[in-house]
């Protein structure tokens, strides 16, 4: 039997809000709604301004999210005493390549705004390469999660893996390699609605 959906209590809310993840994922989650309702809005323009400054704000408070990915980064000698080589080969490429991604965003940030004198463009590109590593780690992390507990017992897992695929299905779309995949070939409104369903799914978890 299904169980009920719960919607979030507003002491929930408040609670996720009060988080970094939660926060992000809020703010993804919303920068996503506006650029789908952008594409068939009659002020297109202006709601995409509202888009980008938001995309700008997790960009600038994901740099504040830096050392935490240091420590995290520091306590993987001691998950390997604790997980099996799997699990820990998943855990630490996704903690690796999340790590490497804030210093190159920051690199590729102040070289956009001229501070230094780097390719932000590529730098940004470096960044994609990266959370897509992450992405199949975690994917990969994810199917044996849910193979090991099943459907039943295992449907966090399967929501997380969910939104995983979807957060996959945008990043390929976005690499610069024409040809690879499916690459470039989404449109923007079925990018966005992928990257909405796992947003949404990430805040969910929060609350």
């Amino acid at each position: 039997m299904a169980r009920p959906v719960e919607l979030p209590t507003v002491d929930a809310l408040l609670k996720s809000l009060g988080s970094y993840a939660g926060r992000d994922k809020a703010i993804r989650t919303l920068y996503f709604l506006i650029q789908l309702h952008a594409q068939k809005s009659a002020k297109s323009k202006e709601w995409m301004v509202i888009a980008k400054q938001l995309s700008t704000t997790r960009m600038v408070l994901r740099q504040f999210n830096g050392p935490s990915q240091l420590k995290a980064l520091s306590t993987l000698p001691g998950l390997s005493r604790i997980l099996d080589k799997f699990d820990f080969t998943c855990v630490s490429t996704i903690t690796v390549a999340y790590t490497i991604y804030w210093g190159v965003e920051l690199l590729a940030w102040l070289s956009d705004a001229k501070v230094l004198a780097y390719d932000s463009v590529r730098l940004f590109r470096y960044c994609l390469y990266l959370w897509l590593i992450a992405i199949v780690a975690g994917v990969l992390k994810q199917i044996r999660e849910v193979c090991k507990k099943g459907l039943e017992k295992g449907r966090d897992e399967l929501w997380t893996l969910v939104g995983l695929v979807c957060d996959g299905l945008s990043a390929v779309n976005m690499l610069p390699h024409k040809g690879f995949l499916w690459s470039g070939k989404f449109s923007t409104r079925q990018q966005a609605s992928f990257s909405l369903i796992a947003s949404a799914i990430g805040w969910s978890k929060t609350l």
